[in-house]
C-alpha cells in the first residue's frame, strides 16, 4: 500500500499595503479641524469641570455639616441653613433664592456637554468635508489621545503651575500698592490672566492640529 503524500505547503504572498501621502487638502483640513475641535472641546470640558467642582464642593460641605450636627459636640454657625443659603444670606440675598443658583449650575452642565459635543462634531464635519477616509475613526482616536494627554498634563503640570501662577499674580497685585487704588497691580494681574488664557488656547490649538493630522495620516486610504 503506497503511502499518501503530504500536500504542498501553502504560502501567503508577501503583500505590502501601499498608502500614498495624505493629500494637501486633507492635511490642511485635518490641521484646521484639530485646532477648532480641541479648542471648543476644551472649553466645554472646562465648563463641565467648573460646574462639577461646585457641586462636589457643595456636597462635601453638606456632608461635613451633617457630621457636625449629628455629633452634637459642636455648634455650627450655619444653623439649619444649607451652605448655599448661608452664603446668599451673607451676601445680602434672599436665602430662598438658592434654587436659582442650582438652576444655573444645571444650565452650565448642559451647556458644557453641548459645547463639548459640538467640538467633536465640528471636527468630524471638517475632516469629512475634505473626503478623508474614516472621519469618525479619525475624530474619536484623536479626541481620545488628546483627552489622555490633557489628563497627564494636568496631573503633572497643575501642581507646579498653580503655585507659580499664584506667586506671579500676587507679585503683580503687590506691585500696584504704591498707587492710591492699586489699579496698577490689578491691571498687571488682568493682563497676566489674559496672556495666560491666550497661551492656553494656542497650546490647545497646536496640540489638536498635530494629533488630528497624525490620525488622518495614519488612517489614510491605501493606493
Amino acid at each position: 500500500m503506497s503511502q499518501l503524500s503530504q500536500p504542498p505547503a501553502f504560502s501567503y504572498p508577501n503583500q505590502r499595503v501601499i498608502r500614498p501621502p495624505l493629500p494637501k487638502t486633507q492635511r490642511n483640513r485635518a490641521l484646521f479641524a484639530g485646532a477648532v475641535s480641541n479648542t471648543v472641546l476644551s472649553a466645554g470640558l472646562g465648563i463641565l469641570s467648573a460646574a462639577g467642582l461646585v457641586i462636589a464642593f457643595g456636597l462635601i460641605w453638606e456632608f461635613v455639616l451633617l457630621l457636625i450636627r449629628a455629633s452634637g459636640t459642636s455648634t455650627s454657625s450655619f444653623g439649619n441653613q444649607r451652605p448655599v443659603e448661608w452664603v446668599l444670606e451673607r451676601l445680602g440675598y434672599d436665602p430662598s433664592d438658592a434654587w436659582i443658583f442650582w438652576a444655573v449650575i444645571v444650565v452650565l452642565l448642559i451647556a458644557g456637554a453641548f459645547v463639548s459635543w459640538a467640538g467633536v462634531w465640528i471636527g468630524k464635519a471638517i475632516v469629512a468635508e475634505s473626503g478623508a477616509a474614516r472621519p469618525w475613526a479619525v475624530t474619536w482616536s484623536a479626541t481620545g489621545i488628546l483627552l489622555g494627554l490633557g489628563l497627564i498634563a494636568s496631573t503633572v503640570v497643575s501642581p507646579l503651575a498653580g503655585p507659580a501662577l499664584s506667586v506671579v499674580l500676587g507679585s503683580a497685585v503687590a506691585s500696584g500698592a504704591p498707587t492710591e487704588d492699586g489699579s496698577a497691580g490689578i491691571g498687571v494681574a488682568l493682563a497676566a490672566s489674559i496672556i495666560g488664557a491666550i497661551l492656553s488656547l494656542a497650546v490647545y490649538a497646536i496640540a489638536g492640529s498635530l494629533v488630528w493630522w497624525w490620525m488622518a495620516h495614519a488612517l489614510r486610504r491605501a493606493a
